[in-house]
């Protein structure tokens, strides 16, 4: 039940930051760069990947620890559930280890789409650029 909520909890904002990679490696040259693989990843509905760009710290904070491969699960029985269409990164702030990438994604569930925007904090860990869900 956790890890659906959990889960959940990063579709809705990979929904809105885009849903469900292919151009740009784990440990990208910066935060946008991690966002776009993150999405791409989304839209590919490669969940192994999409979860490569997730900040797994960030749950810790909350005080919950989850495993690369119970999110991968979790994904694959949900990926199918909305499709991103295309995305757009709009502005990149970036004070020492912590960004935020606002983007707007434009999604099809259910039939319906919709375009929307949200704002990614992005975190550095071991030199590498990861997206944080919480």
């Amino acid at each position: 039940m956790f890890r659906s909520a959990v889960l959940r909890a990063g579709i809705v904002l990979a929904v809105l930051a885009g849903l469900m990679l292919t151009a740009f490696g784990c440990g990208s040259s910066g935060p946008s760069a991690a966002v776009e693989g993150f999405i791409k990843a989304t839209q590919d509905k490669n969940c192994s990947k999409m979860v490569d760009y997730m900040d797994l710290k960030s749950f810790e904070t909350s005080g919950v620890t989850v495993g690369k491969d119970e999110l991968v699960k979790a994904c694959e029985e949900q990926k199918d559930q909305s499709e991103l269409l295309s995305y757009k990164i709009i502005e990149e702030k970036t004070d020492g280890d912590k960004s935020e990438v606002k983007v707007e994604v434009t999604t099809k569930d259910n039939g319906e789409e919709k375009t929307e925007s949200a704002t990614l904090t992005v975190n550095k860990q071991d030199g590498e650029w990861k997206v944080s869900l919480l």
